[in-house]
């Protein structure tokens, strides 16, 4: 059976503040090695998934860069293989994405002239392992026209998920997106597979999102089935999301590094890590091409990165290419690519709350929830003996002074 694939790529992530100015949310490094989008690209080649489009709008570059031809994920072919698409000008009118739903309405014409027969539609800034052939299996026995994913999530975690009830029969019938509370336990994934000819028939001009325009209308007449997932699932749509999505994996890296089901990425061929004579390394990630002098604890450092002597990392996360300085202290805090932290500088350690002195760098999002956790934008460069209080955020390429 031919299934079109279509991953949606165009969210702003403003909740993830400095870390997606200058990226998509999908192109975010997780994991000491990978990008966001290498989850789902992965699963799907290891699901048989070959026809696979990428909608992107918001700060492409990084992602295109990324992905290519497609060729670590033997998705660079001549038929099928993947395709990254941006909103298009046809001579009449032109405007962004509007929507989910209105994304995949301006690509309808290669739902049109495709001859699959199911439309697999993918969020792809999440991070999960799953066998799509599941929920493939699980929608033809059903019969159904559209199917969704659903999760348990902790109560806590209801008001940023869409909220979803499935009856007894395995039909979706209440569908609330991000309620303060909700009685049931279940979210949906964002993971939408459509028989095509469906699909071609709900959507229409001014309909611009799936869940309120396109799957709430459906729940009534019960052609909404609903497939659960019980395996690995992170959301990161927020800094305290990532940043604890991040921590687990420090305790389970099993969870993704499976010999059956590898996540394929774009490797940087550097040489192996270097750990020095006065190196102290507990429980983290040390990726290719760092070069360790410090300490290093329940942290994961992306490739290139280097830890001078004396220097002391614990609980943070930083991408590649960045420097710490000799006798600098980071703590819970993410440093994005090509900072440089000179000597003696202090991230997260003190909690003082004055951010005043900051208010040339720092992100001035009232609404902005950091849970405490400092982040540098990319490029940014930390001046020596500077102390960064816990929970500020750095723009991206901040040159602050003391």
């Amino acid at each position: 059976m031919k299934i079109l694939t279509m991953i949606l790529a165009g969210g702003t992530g403003k909740d993830l503040s400095a870390l997606t100015r200058h990226r998509a949310k999908t192109a975010i490094p997780f994991g000491g090695h990978y990008r966001i989008i290498d989850f789902c690209l992965s699963n799907c080649v290891h699901s048989g998934l070959s026809d696979i489009f990428i909608l992107a709008q918001y700060n492409p570059r990084s992602l295109i860069e990324h992905i290519r031809m497609g060729k670590p994920w033997d998705l660079d072919r001549k038929t099928g293989g993947v395709q990254i698409l941006q909103p298009v000008y046809y001579g009449k009118a032109a405007h962004w994405y509007r929507g989910t739903a209105d994304a995949l309405y301006h690509n309808r014409d290669l739902l049109r002239n495709s001859n699959a027969e199911l439309v697999m539609v993918l969020s792809g800034d999440q991070v999960y392992v799953m066998d799509y052939r599941d929920l493939i299996n699980y929608h033809i026995q059903r019969d159904s026209p559209v199917t969704i994913a659903y999760k348990k999530v902790n109560p806590s975690q209801h008001s940023r998920f869409g909220m979803v009830r499935c009856s007894d029969s395995g039909f979706i019938t209440e569908f609330k997106e991000k309620p303060p509370s909700s009685p049931y336990p279940y979210a949906s994934l964002g993971i939408y597979l459509f028989s095509r000819q469906f699909l071609l028939d709900i959507l229409r001009p001014g309909k611009t999102d799936i869940v309120f325009d396109l799957i709430m209308p459906l729940l009534e007449e019960q052609k909404v089935s609903g497939f659960q997932f019980d395996g690995y699932w992170e959301d990161i749509g927020s800094i305290p999301s990532y940043f604890n999505a991040s921590q687990r994996l420090l305790g389970h890296l099993s969870m993704i590094n499976r010999p059956d089901w590898p996540i394929f990425t774009r490797g940087e061929n550097l040489a192996p890590a270097k750990f020095s004579r006065w190196s102290q390394v507990n429980n983290s990630i040390v990726a290719d091409g760092c070069v360790i002098k410090g300490k290093v604890t329940d942290s994961i450092l992306f490739p290139g990165v280097i830890i001078e002597k004396e220097a002391v990392v614990e609980k943070s996360i930083v991408f590649s290419y960045s420097r710490v300085g000799k006798g600098a202290r980071l703590r819970r805090s993410i440093i994005d690519k090509q900072v440089v932290i000179e000597e003696a500088a202090g991230l997260g350690i003190k909690k003082t709350r004055n951010y005043r002195k900051f208010d040339e760098y720092r992100d001035m999002d009232p609404d902005l929830d950091t849970g405490g956790i400092t982040i540098v934008g990319k490029r940014s460069r930390i001046p020596r003996n500077l102390n960064i209080p816990a929970g500020l955020v750095i723009e991206p390429g901040s040159r602050m002074r003391m």
